[in-house]
Order: C-alpha cells, then structure tokens, then sequence
C-alpha cells in the first residue's frame, strides 16, 4: 500500500477548506447575516477561501510558499532523502564523538604537565 504525496493531501486539505470557506460565506449571506454592500468580519471567510485555493493550486503545481513544507515526493524519493538524513546525522554524531574524545586527551596531557 503506499502512501499519498505530502503535496497531494495538503493539497486536498487546502481545497476541502477553502470550498469551506465559500459554503459559510453563502449561508451567511442567505442568513442576512454577510451583506455584500458593507464591509464586515463576514468578508475574512471569502478572501480565506480565495487564498486557500489559491494555494492548493500553487502546491499541486509543485510551487508556491508551501511546496518545500510539502513535496511533491514518491516513496522511493522519500525513503532516499530519510536515508541520506540518517547518514548525516550519524556522521555528524561521530565527528563530534570524535572531537570530543580529542579534546579530552588534549585536556588530560595539559592536565598532566602541569603535574
């Protein structure tokens, strides 16, 4: 089974809400609650929703401000960037594993000099 891409279901997500948006928006205007003739705190709901597609488009496209928080990455691609994350992590553990055991020696030997 595999999984969905990261960009795909925000993408999705993004849509689901932003078409959210718009629905409020319609009952408040059909409830007389929104008037389109006065500026209110009703308008946050249809602008919300414009940038929501707005960037549900962008993402499926594989740019935008959101597509490096997403990517647009199979499973393989995904394996291969965790791996290569997991090897720098570990390499870098080592190298600083390995500092510290030089600079404890070096601590030592002026340790023992001063003796």
């Amino acid at each position: 089974m595999s999984m969905s891409k990261p960009s795909d279901s925000a993408a999705t997500l993004l849509l689901g809400t932003g078409l959210g948006c718009f629905l409020i928006t319609g009952f408040g205007l059909l409830q007389g609650r929104m008037h389109l003739d006065s500026l209110s705190i009703g308008w946050f709901f249809p602008v919300t929703g414009v940038v929501l597609l707005l960037l549900s488009r962008a993402l499926r496209s594989g740019n935008g401000p959101l597509s490096r928080t997403f990517p647009d990455e199979s499973d393989e691609m995904l394996s291969e960037r965790v791996r290569v994350e997991i090897e720098t992590t570990v390499k870098d553990a080592s190298v600083g594993s390995a500092w510290a055991v030089l600079e404890a020696a070096v601590l030592e030997s002026e340790l023992n000099e001063e003796e």
